[in-house]
Parts: C-alpha cells; sequence; structure tokens
C-alpha cells in the first residue's frame, strides 16, 4: 500500500490554491454560462453512449438544457476546451492515456506491480488513477468523482467512468448531479441500458 501512495505522491501534482475574490463581471460571466444548454459528448460505444444518456437526463433533472452527441475518442478533450462540447464521458485510464501518456504508462507499471503481489485495493486504485488523471488536466478542465461502474474493456489501469467538464459551465447542483451519477450508477445500470 504505501508503494502505491508512493506512486500516487509521484504522479500527481499539488493543487495551487484559488482567489475566491472575483470581480462582478467574472461572477455574472460565469452565471451565464451556467444557464447555458450543456453538450454531452460520448464515443460510439453503447455503454458510453448509455453513460452520456444518464448524465443528460441528471442534469436536465437540475435544470439545464441538455443535447447529447457522439465525438471521436481523441477529439473530446479539445472540443471540450473549445466550447463545442460542455461535458464529456470516458474512463479514467484511456482518459489519462489520452491527457498524459507517459503518466499512463507509469502508473501501468506500478498498478501491475500491484496486481503480481496480489496487494490490489481496486478502490484505492481507481481514487489514484483518478487523481493522477486530474493532474493531468488542462487548467481549465474538472473531473467529477470517479464512477463506480466501468466502461472500458482495457484492464491494465482501473477504467472506471467519469465526466469531465469545462469549469466555468458547471454549477453547484451540476456538480452534484455528476457526482450522483458516479456514486449511484452501477456497471450493470450501463449494460442493461445500452441494450
Amino acid at each position: 500500500m504505501s508503494g502505491a501512495l508512493t506512486a500516487m505522491t509521484a504522479l500527481t501534482l499539488p493543487l495551487a490554491s484559488c482567489s475566491s475574490t472575483a470581480t462582478v463581471p467574472q461572477q455574472a460571466a460565469v452565471a451565464a454560462s451556467t444557464d447555458g444548454p450543456v453538450t454531452v459528448g460520448a464515443t460510439d460505444d453503447p455503454l458510453q453512449q448509455a453513460l452520456a444518456e444518464k448524465v443528460g437526463a441528471k442534469l436536465k433533472n437540475a435544470g439545464r438544457s441538455v443535447e447529447v452527441t457522439t465525438v471521436d475518442a481523441g477529439d473530446r478533450i479539445g472540443e471540450l476546451r473549445d466550447g463545442g462540447l460542455t461535458v464529456v464521458t470516458g474512463c479514467v485510464g484511456e482518459l489519462l492515456d489520452t491527457l498524459d501518456a507517459a503518466k499512463g504508462q507509469e502508473l501501468r507499471g506500478l498498478y501491475a506491480e500491484a496486481q503480481d503481489s496480489g496487494d490490489v485495493d481496486r478502490d484505492m486504485w481507481r481514487d489514484i488513477t483518478h487523481s493522477t488523471m486530474v493532474s493531468a488536466l488542462p487548467t481549465d478542465l474538472q473531473a467529477a468523482d470517479p464512477g463506480q461502474s466501468v466502461a472500458c474493456d482495457d484492464d491494465s489501469l482501473p477504467q472506471n467512468t467519469v465526466a469531465l467538464y469545462a469549469k466555468p459551465t458547471m454549477d453547484r447542483a451540476d456538480r452534484k448531479a455528476l457526482n450522483d451519477i458516479a456514486g449511484g450508477v452501477t456497471t450493470e445500470d450501463l449494460r442493461a441500458a445500452a441494450e
């Protein structure tokens, strides 16, 4: 376990503190962005589509106008940053590979060592992979909590579901909706929805 914690420390970056003194125009801009329509992007994988539909439904319940669209896996981050998408879905391990392939490979090696030793705490490794992915995000993006469900086939890293979003587009109710999906949707739920 101490090796895993060392891995997490080595692979994650400290979070910078943020000032809470936003100006009135900044606050107005954030309010406008959190009231606008939401476009949820997912790959054409049936489980990812099912996840995106569940995310969309939860955000609609939070009062947002939502559209779900299909996007190529490699385009998700760029379209999220460009404003073409508001939220994208994926898996923590595969998104880490997209964001920082070197960190992904390094973490795979540590995960393989833990598996070989028989010392794999799946929840802890899910959180380590999620934290490492978050550390690789551009500063204008944020991630919801890692999900219970798994929606990617590669088992060389944990592949729990996750939603990424542009920071100024999600208010507190929206972030709660995304985290409710993470904590409340199982892999079996996604499979049933995809059928």
